[in-house]
């Protein structure tokens, strides 16, 4: 029986503006003759968008903490914030993803939650 060989690398965030969650989007040589460059891009810019809406401030960010505030942040029981609902449209993002786009190459992405925002895990069969 044959045995798949896996390999692991990160995807690290990116602090040149600062501390907001964003990932580098320099194509990292492991992918080369994987993944085309513009499907990687487009995959990693498309997160750091979903996280730049997550950490907008507006109106509703504003209205979302008065309304805790005044519950006594009970209605966290019953509603999802604002960020929590962008998190979740990550990892559907990065699950499509991996279906149509990467899982066929042999790659797969990981959710960025499940590593504490610290860096996306890539994983490479052979």
């Amino acid at each position: 029986m044959a045995r798949h060989q896996s390999r692991k690398f990160f995807i690290q965030r990116d602090f040149r503006n600062g501390t907001a969650v964003r990932f580098s989007d320099e194509f990292p040589q492991e992918l080369r003759n994987k993944v085309p460059e513009s499907s990687f891009k487009n995959t990693i810019d498309h997160i750091n968008e979903i996280f730049d809406e997550a950490e907008a401030l507006n109106c509703r960010t504003y209205a979302e903490g008065c309304l805790a505030c005044l519950t006594g942040y009970l209605v966290h029981f019953c509603c999802k914030t604002h960020y929590e609902k962008c998190v979740e449209r990550v990892a559907r993002y990065i699950e499509e993803q991996n279906r149509t786009v990467y899982e066929p190459k042999g790659v797969l992405l990981g959710d960025p939650m499940d590593r504490g925002l610290r860096c996306i895990e890539v994983n490479i069969s052979d």
